[in-house]
């Protein structure tokens, strides 16, 4: 194993062995700094299950101001002072439990930019060690979680203040990027997508961290563009906004979309009073069966559908101005 880039670009370093460990490799190790390369530099990072000290070591060689390093297993900390011991920059070293410096790390009313959680199998419930990450207040404004595991472990719980930007797949490791902040579905067939659904996206930005743009089966309604053009097009058309959004299709439910990615809130636009009843009883069964919260928004332009403009297409008009501009 290597530093992959940086100032220490090209450094071994050692690593440990052992059925319960599972070191980062090194291109599991390069795909996860592609994705977080922007929250990198200058920032302060928390390395909770260092291991080996890769993740942390290559934060640093990255621009990182300091790491804060722990791990509990005495053979792990040889190990990471090993590598350390090669490196001329900013960290410090705990042996200890992860509750502990979590507690230790909140009552000097530390901060950090990023957090990487790589825990030996098994060894840690996730849900019980975001929510104490979430309850240490330790977590900067626009931090970042990476939280490294294997397919085959448990599914974990959110807390209700963290929502998952991405998540990655690498072989049989996963990567989930975790954020403080609340995700947001807007759903529907998006057949096609107007300036109506962009106006709900618009909106959505301005509230929501992370926004999920899904496209859903409608047996009663006949498509005129396949799904997967549809996905694609709407891909390009929320480019423009440089903002955390996932495009999607879905053949299920929306209330099971959302529960399978810790979504909590539905936003979905309103025309008409009629409407709006439609909307009020969905919204009901939602929440009494899944927990999630619908939102209302008020349309820009109540005259605007995608039954409408597929009508106005139908009759030759010029429906440009009423869509999104890849469709």
């Amino acid at each position: 194993m290597r530093v992959i880039a940086g100032k220490f670009k090209g450094r071994t370093l050692v690593t440990e062995k052992g059925d319960s460990i599972r070191p980062t490799t090194d291109r599991v190790k390069e795909n996860i700094f592609n994705l977080i390369q922007k929250y990198v530099k200058e920032s302060c990072v928390l390395d909770l299950f260092a291991g080996s000290g890769a993740l942390g070591i290559e934060a640093l060689s990255r621009g990182a101001e300091s790491c804060v390093f722990c791990d509990k297993n005495s053979r792990s900390i040889e190990v990471l002072k090993q590598n350390l011991s090669k490196i001329d920059s900013k960290y410090e070293i705990f042996q200890r439990d992860y509750s502990f410096v979590l507690g230790q790390m909140a009552s000097e009313g530390r901060k950090f930019n990023l957090i990487f959680l790589d825990p030996p199998y098994n060894s840690v419930d996730e849900s019980v060690l975001l929510a104490k990450i979430s309850e240490s207040n330790i977590l900067s404004e626009n931090s970042l979680i990476i939280l490294e595991k294997r397919k085959e472990e448990r599914t974990y719980i959110l807390p209700n203040n963290m929502c998952r930007l991405d998540l990655k797949e690498y072989g049989h490791t996963v990567v989930d990027l975790i954020s403080l902040g609340n995700s947001v579905a807007i759903t529907g067939t998006f057949d096609p997508y107007t300036v109506g659904h962009e106006y709900l996206v618009e909106t959505a930005i301005k509230y929501f961290k992370s926004i999920h743009v899904v496209l859903l089966k409608n047996p009663e309604k006949d498509p005129s563009v396949e799904t997967k053009k549809r996905k694609k097009n709407i891909g390009i058309a929320v480019r423009k906004f440089r903002a955390n959004i996932v495009v999607e299709s879905y053949d299920g439910r929306a209330i099971d979309y959302c529960k399978n990615n810790d979504i909590r809130y539905i936003l979905r636009g309103i025309r008409t009073p009629n409407d709006l009843k439609y909307e009020l009883e969905m919204a009901k069964w939602n929440e009494e069966n899944g927990g999630i919260k619908t939102l209302f928004l008020p349309a820009k332009d109540s005259e605007i559908s995608s039954s409408y403009v597929k009508r106005l297409a139908e009759e030759g008009k010029d429906i440009s101005f009423l869509l999104g501009k890849e469709w």
